[in-house]
């Protein structure tokens, strides 16, 4: 009974000593979120598309979105959504799983989630990429 106590003991310190060490971005770039409105609750999760004057958040999987983005930062954390944003975007964040951005041009695009695709149409924009099966190109349907 003592050897198998100390195993477990054993097998907990070393399950938290390798789980110490797994930040979403351990040793890559922070990667901040939205800006938020004055007194918006960081954890509040929109139940719909938000098409706000400040920013454009798309939450429904397999939605179909085609908007202006007049300089507005973009969130796309919905699976299997197809966006396309004409014009020019703050930050655009593929956060989901299966999507396709394509934008006009954008300051910058941040990749957290998997299976994603963004296309930009102009500009050379800050690109992090750090999530799983997923690709930025120059290009797409998105007009300037």
């Amino acid at each position: 009974m003592r050897a198998r106590l100390q195993l477990v003991a054993c097998g907990a310190v070393l399950l938290g000593t390798v789980l110490t060490g797994c930040g979403l971005a351990f040793g890559r770039e922070q990667v901040e979120g939205p800006d938020l409105p004055p007194g918006a609750d960081a954890v509040t999760i929109p139940e719909e598309n938000v098409d706000a004057d400040d920013v454009i958040i798309v939450v429904d999987d397999g939605s179909e979105v085609h908007e202006e983005c007049g300089g507005r930062e973009v969130v796309v954390s919905a699976d299997d959504a197809v966006v396309v944003l004409d014009g020019t975007c703050g930050v655009v964040r593929a956060t989901g799983r299966g999507s396709t951005v394509d934008v006009g041009s954008a300051d910058k695009i941040v990749l957290v989630g998997v299976d994603n695709t963004i296309s930009f149409a102009d500009g050379e924009p800050t690109i992090v990429n750090q999530g799983r099966n997923t690709t930025v190109a120059e290009g797409g349907v998105a007009r300037k």
